[in-house]
């Protein structure tokens, strides 16, 4: 029964985990690149449809800085 039951599990793991990454992708990066290119550029960039990647680097890119900042305060 376990034999059955396991690739199933592993499924459902697999499954939760790839909702979870695309989740931080899309609403940590993507949202924190986008308010931070609203902010820079003030309200010109990203455009609908046209900035994706410039969104996700910047994004990411801040949290990036923001991290390296906290470690050097602590």
């Amino acid at each position: 029964m376990e034999d059955v039951l396991e690739p199933l599990g592993r499924l459902i793991l697999r499954i939760i985990k790839w909702i979870v990454v695309d989740t931080i992708i899309e609403f940590v990066l993507k949202g924190t690149g986008h308010v931070v290119l609203k902010f820079l550029t003030f309200g010109k960039y990203p455009r609908a449809g046209r900035d994706e990647g410039r969104t996700f680097a910047v994004g990411f890119v801040s949290l990036a800085v923001v991290l390296v900042c906290l470690v050097l305060i602590a």
